[in-house]
């Protein structure tokens, strides 16, 4: 018999709010499109209603599906670069070395935010539309792969009055528990709610880690659940960061780096930040650009009173909303990928970047360390020095030829087939 999976598609209706994708919504898009497409299960979608959760029609969630795409600008061009995108080339090609009455921050915003997740739900979710509690098939596998909104008791109150639907959550780490210092106010709460949610009616879980599971193994035992089935697997990379590189030229000679992330303490963006006040220190107008990339997060005063210092502002480049082509032009121009988290529970940026063979250089934690490959190095979080003397070589190293992608070596299989090949698997002993 066929098993069947009722797909929560909610956190990617509410999505349309953000003008880009992070690594949760980019797994989000291919999990979704993997199960009501390609996969080999009878899949009903959920979705996020006024009155709790609705199914939607194939037709619909697939619409939301493009829906959310066509807002992140994901089928942009790879020669059509985005006003955003330009205004980044311009500084980094701008060789003043000064920051004068320049804006410290590039936005790509969405106009009249508040009103498009309304529209969405009302498009996608009609009136009449059914509960899942009617509608799931019986023994049917409930996916949720976002976290959110396992928190809301109107969404998953269902789960209770359908004790045969076995759920299953993708738990991407467990710090908003481990580290509520780094969250903010209410996070750790309701992170807390999730994983006992997971503990109290969970049929399964995944993870992208071995420290992601070593917590959520812990952290289960102590909730009376040692032995929930877990099944560890790296997430999917979108197939866009296997693209041949698109070149431009204008790019071709510049010296810069990227940083990818919610900016928020635990990616430890201070770090890096004090690194280019020493770059610049020595090596002044010579010294390489640094491209954060990433909305503003929490809990980061301190981070921004930096990013927004005139003495940085001709070599610190922040950038929010970059449609995801730009980022791979960018990516695929820069001398490295920079991620010096304090913690992660995977880092998709830095799986990315290795996929279409761009140099990284990244804190020795262990889910960086499980990302092993030619073109990653690992330094102590810590260490300024250590950071420093890395991207000096980088900087130095701009001749080089750059190493083979893991998508050249792999393709087609790291992706695609042999992640949902396993995922699918554990998803089918799950409901055997």
């Amino acid at each position: 018999m066929t098993p069947s999976i009722v797909y929560d598609l909610s956190r990617l209706v509410t999505r349309v709010l953000n003008a880009t994708p992070n690594g949760i919504d980019r797994i989000d898009v291919l999990l979704a499109r993997h199960f009501l497409i390609h996969g080999d299960f009878k899949a009903l979608a959920v979705g996020l209603g006024f009155i709790g959760p609705r199914v939607l029609s194939r037709n619909a969630a697939l619409a939301a599906i493009e829906r959310a795409s066509a807002v992140w600008r994901e089928d942009l061009a790879a020669h059509e670069g985005s006003p955003a995108y330009e205004v980044v080339v311009a500084r980094l090609l701008d060789a003043s070395g000064g920051g004068a009455g320049v804006p410290p921050r590039i936005v790509a915003s969405r106009p009249h935010r508040p009103l498009h997740i309304a529209r969405t739900i009302i498009r996608h979710l009609p009136p009449g539309a059914q509960s899942p509690r009617r509608a799931a098939p019986r023994g049917a596998l409930y996916l949720n792969a976002t976290h959110f909104p396992l928190e809301w008791k109107r969404h998953v109150a269902w789960l209770d009055e359908r004790p045969d639907v076995r759920p299953l959550f993708w738990i991407h780490d467990l710090l908003a528990v481990e580290r509520p210092e780094w969250f903010w106010g209410r996070e750790p709460a309701l992170h807390a709610q999730r994983l006992d949610l997971l503990a109290r009616r969970g049929a399964g879980a995944a993870v992208a880690s071995r420290a992601v599971e070593d917590s959520l193994r812990d952290h289960l035992a102590r909730r009376g659940r040692p032995n929930l089935p877990i099944v560890r697997i790296a997430p999917p990379v979108a197939p866009i960061f296997a693209a041949p590189r698109h070149e431009d030229s204008r790019l071709a000679q510049t010296a810069f780096f990227i940083v990818c992330g919610t900016i928020e303490p635990r990616k430890n963006h201070l770090l890096l930040l004090r690194v280019w006040r020493r770059l610049i220190a020595r090596l002044g107008r010579e010294a390489p650009k640094l491209v954060v990339i990433g909305k503003r997060g929490w809990n980061n005063g301190e981070i921004l009173a930096a990013l927004e210092d005139e003495a940085l502002r001709g070599h610190v480049i922040e950038v929010a909303g970059l449609p995801t082509p730009d980022y791979k032009r960018l990516l695929d121009h820069c001398r490295a990928l920079l991620a010096p988290s304090l913690a992660e529970g995977f880092g998709l940026p830095v799986a990315e970047a290795l996929w279409g063979g761009t140099p990284v250089v990244a804190s020795d934690i262990p889910p960086f360390l499980e990302q092993d490959g030619r073109e990653i190095s690992y330094r102590d979080p810590s260490s300024e020095a250590d950071w420093f003397n890395a991207i000096v070589a980088k900087t130095q190293a701009s001749a080089a030829p750059r190493g083979t992608s893991i998508a050249a070596a792999t393709a087609p299989s790291m992706w695609g087939a042999t992640f949902f090949a396993e995922f699918d698997a554990f998803l089918r002993n799950l409901a055997a």
